[in-house]
């Protein structure tokens, strides 16, 4: 009798256990009937077209997880909202799990619906991203977009003059400063 109500013990322990521990349902990623075009031009701040040149996945560690960043650069082509460079950095998901959208591809050109600040823009899955060649319809729609803003020119393309006065400068600053300083302490 001890032997069978010990069982039962036990297994009522189990039983309770498992419906109490059990984990929750967890849904993946899942987007509502995708937005008008008219909502995605209200909703993001930016909608351009580009072609990616390099994506940069999370390093891996120990732990790693669906909603880790991918950082995806573009070389931007047309826009139609937002101020872009011709070079323009979007972050999304590492996977569609954590609607990511992760059908981004090297060298591929797409139209890029992205939210967020202008030095963050993040993008995923229900954004309503696509290839050119299934953003046709949407492309039409847009109607005729802008060039990005030009990039500032890097030091090795400035004027000879612009660059022989910065050097000159900090020689001078390099020659002074001890001089300065010298002079004060004996001072």
């Amino acid at each position: 009798m001890k032997r069978t109500v010990g069982v039962f013990l036990t297994a009522l322990l189990a039983f309770g256990t498992w419906t109490a521990v059990r984990p929750a349902t967890v849904h993946a990623c899942s987007c509502a009937s995708a937005p008008s075009l008219e909502a995605q031009l209200n909703r993001d701040t930016a909608v351009f077209t580009g072609k990616v040149v390099r994506l940069t996945a999370p390093a891996k560690g120990i732990f790693q997880s669906s909603a880790d960043p991918v950082r995806v650069q573009f070389e931007v082509k047309t826009v139609w909202k937002g101020t872009l460079s011709a070079q323009a950095t979007v972050y999304t998901a590492l996977s569609s799990a954590s609607c990511g959208y992760d059908d981004f591809q090297v060298n591929e050109d797409y139209l890029v619906f992205a939210h967020g600040k202008p030095n963050r823009l993040e993008t995923g899955l229900c954004n309503g991203n696509k290839t050119l060649a299934a953003a046709q319809p949407d492309l039409q729609a847009l109607g005729a977009g802008y060039e990005p803003v030009p990039m500032k020119e890097p030091l090795s393309h400035r004027s000879g003059a612009a660059v022989i006065a910065s050097v000159g400068a900090g020689v001078l600053i390099a020659v002074l400063l001890p001089a300065m300083l010298m002079r004060r302490r004996r001072g």
